[in-house]
């Protein structure tokens, strides 16, 4: 009975323990170091995190003003009014779990980032002029994007979908590129160099497909161009009609600097 009363102090006990451990033994910097260690091995250094106006709450919360992510040096997004929570269940695994909310623009940040082990981070409608690492790959646009983000082996994979997207007058790159306002596709980015898997477009003057890579600052794309003939101008079809590989398919090739 006496060692049956024992192990229930010990169940009953351990959760105030821990609790007091989290608000007076761990300081703030230490917790905000092994986050930021987290995300960089998440992406093996090549991805790099950084916490301003951090602080510690209850039951292993956490906050913080900001979560600046880049990616080689280069700068990705910033996750605003962050809240965290660390997850003791991956303690089992032998893995340190921290699962994050924000804001990125207007849009919603959700994910969770296991030390060790990659991490993940979903965006909800969020401005890609809140995105800086689009303007370094040359994508000046205005509209709102939704991604899954799976951070592993020095890479970040991306899926994502743009259902309004406006060029600005002066950044497309690509043939009929500001005709396009639904995107949708996959991507991975490694360091400065990224691999477009599979990017279709669609629009008013037809359909696309993207694919190629980009490593530094430039390009080798191809664009799978299938459009409605009817709905293009004489310039437009004079411009595409040396692309052509059968009737109504198109490949034009998308090489050079990015602007």
């Amino acid at each position: 009975m006496k060692v049956f009363r024992y192990i229930l102090y010990f169940t009953a006990g351990l959760p105030v323990f821990l609790v007091l451990v989290w608000l007076f033994a761990l300081p703030d910097n230490l917790i905000q170091e092994r986050i930021e260690d987290a995300v960089a091995d998440a992406g093996k250094d090549e991805i790099k995190a950084s916490i301003t106006g951090f602080k510690k709450g209850l039951f292993f919360t956490v906050h913080a003003k900001t979560l600046d992510l880049t990616f080689d040096k280069i700068p990705a997004l910033t996750i605003m009014d962050l809240t965290g929570r660390f997850n003791p269940r991956y303690l089992i695994d032998k893995q340190l779990a921290f699962s994050i909310k924000g804001k990125l623009g207007t849009g919603d940040v959700n994910g969770l980032l296991t030390y060790t082990n990659g991490g993940e981070i979903n965006i909800e409608n969020a401005e890609l002029n809140a995105i800086p690492y689009l303007t370094h790959l040359g994508v000046k646009a205005d509209g709102n994007i939704s991604a899954d983000i799976f951070l592993k082996n020095k890479s970040a994979q991306i899926l994502f979908k743009i259902s309004n997207l406006e060029m600005q007058e002066g950044a497309v790159m690509i043939p009929f590129l500001n005709s396009f306002h639904r995107i949708q596709g996959m991507l991975s980015v490694t360091g400065n160099d990224v691999k477009l898997d599979s990017v279709s477009l669609e629009g008013e003057k037809g359909y696309a497909r993207l694919t190629g890579d980009i490593k530094g600052q430039f390009m080798n794309l191809n664009l799978e161009l299938m459009p409605s003939m009817e709905k293009l101008n004489t310039i437009e079809s004079m411009l595409i009609g040396k692309y052509i590989v059968s009737p109504g398919y198109y490949v034009i090739p998308v090489k050079g600097p990015l602007m």
